[in-house]
């Protein structure tokens, strides 16, 4: 076999070992988006339970159960807190035009 032989047998094994990676890859990212929806479903079936039937969360998943109540409680308690928030800037708005209008009319009457 000349050289010129054993460099093209080479460039056309690497061409087909990059081919085989590119394979791979592309494999190994269906696996991972299969693995992805495997854990959506998991999560829609979890919370599937936990909404219509709380009674197997207090059999198996009393921790669990436990640890979602506190969280949406604390959810809860940052929405209020939100729209306690979003109350005050309101009423400082309010009383911030209010000055202005106090001002522009003080202003009129002093010219």
């Amino acid at each position: 076999m000349s050289f010129l032989d054993s460099l093209k047998s080479t460039a056309k094994n690497l061409g087909d070992k990059a081919a085989d990676t590119a394979e791979i890859a592309k494999l190994k990212m269906k696996i991972s988006s299969a693995e992805s929806d495997i854990k959506g479903v998991y999560t829609e079936m979890g919370k599937k339970l936990f909404e219509e039937h709380p009674e197997y969360l207090e059999k198996f998943f009393t921790e669990e159960k436990g640890k979602i109540e506190e969280l949406n409680a604390n959810i809860a308690a940052l929405k209020e807190r939100i729209e306690a928030v979003k109350n005050t800037v309101g009423k400082v708005e309010e009383d911030a035009a209010e000055k202005v209008e106090e001002v522009g009319e003080k202003i009129e009457e002093s010219l």
